[in-house]
């Protein structure tokens, strides 16, 4: 199934998301499935009075596994990943709940161990091949912390 969002701003400030499903996006109905989009979102424009701020679309692949047996995947233990933009250096983040403490470095034992030959390295090269900072430019990893959410 596909999605599409829409975010505006109010005279606040602040913000509402329209979100709804849409059609599974593929190469041969790419072009036409754009149009839709189009049209649909000038009719949002005709509906409300906000400002865009963002607008998100593609598809979505929704599992229908069981949760996971181990007892340790909690959201609450999450792994901050901080890069920094390789064109202006600006510093940004996000991160992946369920962390497994497992991949923590054993000499720096707050990080993952980056240099592992393993899962934390093929994570590094995953999103430094895909991610893109706030300004649209590659990224580099400079470190994975284990970090908690607090309640």
């Amino acid at each position: 199934m596909g999605h599409y969002s829409r975010t505006l701003k109010d005279y606040d400030g602040e913000k509402t998301v329209v979100s709804v499903n849409a059609p599974v996006l593929t190469p041969v109905n790419f072009a036409d499935q754009i149009t839709l989009q189009s049209n649909f979102g000038a009719a949002i424009n005709d509906m409300a009075l906000g400002s865009l701020q963002k607008i998100s679309y593609g598809n979505d692949v929704i599992s229908n596994l069981a949760p996971p047996a181990d007892t340790h995947a909690q959201r609450e233990l999450k792994w901050r990943v901080d890069y920094r933009d390789t064109v202006n250096g600006e510093p940004g983040h996000f991160t992946i709940g369920t962390a497994n403490a497992e991949l923590l470095d054993p000499n720096n034992r707050k990080q993952a161990y980056i240099g592992d030959g393993g899962d934390v390295d093929d994570f590094v090269t995953a999103t430094e091949a895909y991610v893109l900072s706030k300004d649209g430019n590659p990224v580099e990893v400079v470190q994975i912390l284990l970090v908690g959410r607090n309640t």
